[in-house]
């Protein structure tokens, strides 16, 4: 959407908002006066345009749950304006159940829509809301003015400088000078850090170069005084012994040492073999299982128990079902009257043949088991003998391995500590362990004393180091850093002078950055004032004046002429010099008065979009 750079508006309807319930025609022109007495609306219509394009009240405070009419919760602004093209258009802005929707033109529309035709809301607060630049914007305001300000080349603000200082800086790249400035001093810091360390380097070579000599000849008297004692406690050390002879024997101890070990390695063997060929037979035994005989003519008794009960119930089931006329369970006849006694006897018979049969087999199978138990029983008790006495076997086994290894051991032993003996009496001679240790420390101490006559000697002469060449280096970079920031300054405060003239204004000057006297370091400002004067010791009337002033800034930097709401006209006399260059609401209290909107002249009939 293209942006609007200029608009009048020429009527809007609104209800539900503030105190406007039912729906409100309102009919403007340039300018429009607002009269009225307090509650009655006037700065409910600056709220009502101001929400309709930015979503946001006169202030651009939050918080609209407060735009709500109480007896309407929806709230409806329609405002019609004509722009810079005599174009008439319809903006509308709906909020119900804090759902907020907007059309432009018929057409439904995002915020970023209307902020690319109107701008920022802080843009467009700014130039219809007199107070809002100054008195709610802040440091914000700042920002938003340098984003408009036009930018000054380098090259356009070194041209208006004198030829030394464009000489000096036209082979730097100043894109900022409060960034250039800050680098330049914490440079020259860096460098008065680089002096005091580099004379403190010079300062402590000379006394180093004083201490060295000195360390030096003590260090000389120590080393003699090292060699002579650790050449009387080496004379000492073997005076009278036979080294050879103790080498020697320790050869031979050695070698039988080695022997010993080897032998007490492979002595037991046999015995070993012995051990593991009875530990295998333990095993084997543990893992033999009782076999029993009498299992199959159990499970054969079990069996014939079985059939026997089978037959005997079969038999019990015929003798129940048994009734004159029913067949014969063993000829298939039917059963007469006269026959049936003589067949229920010859059933009881059989059955009680059964009975008896099947009680026979079961003693048998309890006889069968009665065996079975006693036969485990042997064969669990020739088990456990033959283990018990293999155990004793293999424990004596054992004991005469670990026998052997231990007459094995202590040879090895007895040879380890006379080695021992004969490896100390060759290190440690006829000295004692004192005399020993006091040997050790002498000869670590030679050799420490010898390496720090080595490094001493190799110090570099700090004369040769060329400290004070590197200091009056130094020095002189000080001097050019100074030299710049010096002119530096001078360009910043032309580029300020060149940047900052599209802010001028007829009798409100606003200061976006001050000069530090003193250092000639720049700092953030943001400062107001009306005719000399703080904006914050100003009375209200000349609050608005001020406020128009920077309305008119506003339009100028960004391009956008837009209309601007003055309330509170009563405390104004006339708007001499700040009238505004587009369209003008003024807004004044009447005690008690009703509201009027009166278009003072009307504006232009629209042309029409078809047209």
């Amino acid at each position: 959407m293209n942006k609007i750079e200029k608009f009048q508006i020429t009527g809007m309807t609104i209800s539900g908002f503030k105190s406007y319930e039912k729906p409100t025609e309102l009919v403007f022109g340039n300018p429009t006066a607002i009269t009225g007495g307090n509650g009655r609306g006037k700065t409910s219509i600056a709220d009502a345009i101001a929400f309709a394009v930015t979503g946001l009240p006169f202030f651009g405070e939050r918080g609209l749950d407060r735009l709500h009419n109480e007896a309407d919760p929806n709230v409806y602004v329609q405002v019609r304006f004509v722009d810079e093209d005599n174009t008439p258009h319809e903006l509308t802005r709906t909020r119900q159940k804090n759902r907020m929707t907007i059309h432009y033109d018929g057409y439904e529309v995002r915020q970023m829509d209307l902020t690319d035709l109107f701008g920022e809301k802080d843009v467009f607060l700014s130039i219809f809301n007199p107070l809002y630049f100054i008195e709610e914007l802040g440091d914000t305001g700042k920002s938003l003015l340098e984003m408009y300000l036009p930018r000054v080349s380098q090259a356009e603000v070194l041209a208006q400088l004198s030829e030394p200082v464009r000489r000096h800086l036209e082979k730097e790249e100043i894109l900022s000078p409060e960034a250039y400035l800050k680098a330049r001093r914490e440079q020259i810091r860096s460098l008065e850090e680089q002096i005091t360390y580099t004379t403190g380097q010079r300062d402590q070579a000379a006394a180093q170069k004083k201490c060295n000599a000195e360390r030096n000849d003590s260090l000389s008297r120590q080393y003699k005084a090292l060699k002579q004692e650790l050449a009387g406690l080496k004379k000492k050390q073997f005076s009278g012994v036979d080294v050879d002879a103790l080498n020697e024997k320790l050869l031979d101890h050695s070698a039988r040492y080695s022997e010993a070990r080897r032998d007490g390695q492979t002595d037991d063997t046999e015995l070993r073999e012995q051990l593991t060929a009875l530990r295998e037979k333990i095993a084997a035994r543990k893992a033999e299982q009782y076999q029993s005989k009498y299992a199959q003519p159990l499970a054969d008794a079990k069996a014939r128990v079985q059939a026997l009960a089978a037959q005997y119930n079969q038999d019990a089931a015929a003798y129940q079902a048994l009734v004159p006329g029913a067949p014969c369970p063993i000829c298939r006849r039917s059963v007469t009257e006269e026959e049936l006694p003589r067949i229920q006897e010859e059933l009881r018979n059989s059955a009680n043949a059964v009975r008896i049969q099947g009680q026979e087999q079961q003693a048998q199978i309890a006889e069968l088991q009665q065996l079975d138990q006693k036969a485990r029983e042997t064969f669990e008790r020739f088990q456990a003998d033959d283990l018990e006495k293999w155990e004793v076997e293999a424990r004596q086994l054992e004991s005469k391995i670990q026998q052997l290894a231990d007459d094995a051991a202590a040879q090895v032993e007895s040879l380890r500590m006379e080695i021992q003996q004969l490896t100390a009496d060759l290190e440690y001679g006829k000295l004692t362990q004192e005399e020993y240790d006091r040997l050790q420390a002498c000869q670590e101490e030679c050799r420490q004393c010898e390496a720090d006559m080595t490094a001493l000697q190799s110090v570099d002469d700090p004369d040769a180091a060329g400290f004070d060449r590197q200091i009056a280096g130094l020095k002189a970079e000080i001097a050019e850093q100074k030299k710049l920031i010096s002119d530096v300054t001078v360009y910043a405060s032309k580029r300020a002078e060149m940047t900052f003239s599209a802010l001028r204004m007829n009798r409100v000057e606003i200061s976006l950055f001050d000069v530090v006297k003193s250092t000639g370091e720049w700092k953030d400002t943001f400062k107001f004032t009306y005719n000399g004067r703080r904006y914050d010791r100003l009375s209200l009337s000349e609050k608005v004046r001020a406020g128009m002033e920077v309305s008119e800034l506003a339009k100028r930097l960004t391009g956008r002429n837009y209309p601007v709401f003055v309330d509170n006209m009563e405390s104004i006399d006339d708007l001499e010099n700040v009238w505004p260059t587009g369209q003008l609401f003024l807004a004044k209290c009447v005690s008690k008065a009703a509201l009027s909107v009166v278009p003072v002249r009307p504006i232009p009939a629209a042309v029409s979009k078809a047209a």
